[in-house]
């Protein structure tokens, strides 16, 4: 609340410790960080990301109970099209056999 009604300004160390940001790096690594959560996300599983997405914004209004019956009882479109997906075997296959899943969105 502070910062909103104060509009005090921060230097990276101060906004890590207060978890506004992940980590905060030297200029030089900064590139190749971004770069390396690109690809992260690039390879990541999209029907999962949605699922999270749509579960966060939804679990702003509710309580943390509320939010997991949404979630298990697949009330969720984003989370029911995931629970019914290939990727949801895709990704038990993989990890049952301790190979990098190959995503595919379906």
């Amino acid at each position: 609340m502070e910062l909103l009604l104060i509009g005090r300004w921060m230097d990276a160390g101060e906004a890590h410790r207060w978890g506004l940001v992940n980590e905060v790096l030297p200029k030089e690594k900064l590139e190749q960080r971004v770069w390396e959560v690109a690809r992260l996300l690039a390879g990541g599983p999209p029907l999962v990301f949605a699922a999270i997405k749509e579960t966060v914004r939804v679990a702003e209004t509710l309580s943390f109970q509320d939010a997991i019956n949404r979630v298990t009882r697949r009330e969720l479109a984003t989370v029911d099209k995931l629970y019914g997906s290939e990727d949801r075997l895709e990704g038990a296959r993989a990890f049952s056999e301790k190979r990098d899943p190959v995503w595919k969105g379906r």
